[in-house]
């Protein structure tokens, strides 16, 4: 279990990357920053599964690239066109707030799914994760304008909570089912199958998208092109390759209900790096709120490895 949270830790830290890179990404929109995003990782996937295939490495079934085209639209363009509807039609606090509850949902999908452990086992872990989360968001929440009344962002969001979910329960299961598939390789396939659906996005935006592109931007180097093109390899490359092959290497050691609460240390990364980046410390709620969701994640482990050391025992 050791090297499994290792792996998920070092995936979540990655991660943590995603919620201060765009900031420095001034004068482009999400959705470019997600299309190159995706289109990058694709890239480079494919070059990478084009030297492994002529090493006579990552040969599958057909079967194993439709799995993978399937559970791509659900971990890379299909998640964040919601999370970008959500960002638009509500607010990001709102959005912070519902994403959050990740570690929540993927815990108790993935366990009534694989039946790990006792659903009693996982009600104090959410519970602290979720008033952590509240006790976080709750001081922006009150400055926000009438969240209640952004059902269409709110509706969204839970729509990308539900579509991440989803991938990480079933992307989980799928490895341990087929130890034979490399986590590198997984990563790869995963970026391969992701151009289609970037691509598939592009298409559809350039028919009913009825805003001007203004190529000059892309072509004029200063150095807002040159922050753009250094996030998008940190974004495509690091978080979404490294970050993927991480946190597949994960899956095959962790039980998926502990793997989803350990997904908390994604937001916890995220706000530490914001508030390195301002030297400054965060205020005390959100300590406070941090405070919480560590205190859930000890919980959590502690339990799991007294459930294995009991297990241990009793095969004896």
């Amino acid at each position: 279990m050791f090297k499994g949270t290792a792996f998920a830790l070092a995936a979540c830290f990655i991660w943590g990357l995603i919620f201060i890179v765009p900031q420095y990404m001034a004068g482009f929109s999400p959705i470019e920053i997600i299309i190159a995003r995706y289109s990058l990782y694709g890239i480079v996937s494919f070059f990478i599964f084009l030297k492994a295939r002529s090493r006579g490495d990552c040969r599958y079934h057909k079967a194993t690239w439709i799995k993978a085209l399937s559970l791509s639209v659900f971990s890379t363009t299909g998640y964040y066109i919601f999370v970008i509807l959500a960002l638009r039609y509500s607010t990001p606090v709102i959005c912070a707030l519902i994403l959050g509850l990740s570690p929540i949902t993927i815990t108790f999908y993935g366990n009534w799914k694989q039946k790990e452990v006792t659903f009693r086992s996982l009600i104090v872990p959410s519970f602290l994760v979720l008033l952590g989360l509240i006790v976080i968001n709750a001081p922006h929440l009150m400055e926000s304008d009438s969240p209640a009344t952004h059902a269409l962002g709110l509706f969204c969001a839970l729509l990308a909570l539900a579509s991440w979910s989803y991938y990480v329960v079933i992307n989980s299961k799928f490895l341990k089912q087929n130890p034979q598939i490399h986590p590198s390789d997984w990563s790869t396939l995963i970026g391969v199958t992701s151009l289609f659906w970037v691509g598939l996005f592009t298409v559809f935006l350039g028919i009913f998208s009825n805003q001007d592109i203004n190529f000059s931007k892309y072509t004029t180097l200063n150095i807002e092109l040159i922050s753009f093109l250094i996030g998008i390899v940190i974004l495509g490359i690091l978080c979404s390759w490294v970050g993927g092959f991480l946190w597949n290497k994960a899956s095959l050691y962790l039980p998926v209900s502990l793997a989803g609460q350990l997904m908390i240390f994604e937001t916890i990364f995220g706000v530490l790096f914001v508030y390195i980046l301002k030297q400054d410390m965060p205020p005390l709620m959100e300590s406070i709120g941090i405070g919480l969701l560590l205190v859930a994640i000890v919980y959590s482990l502690r339990q799991f490895s007294r459930r294995k050391a009991y297990s241990f025992i009793s095969s004896e």
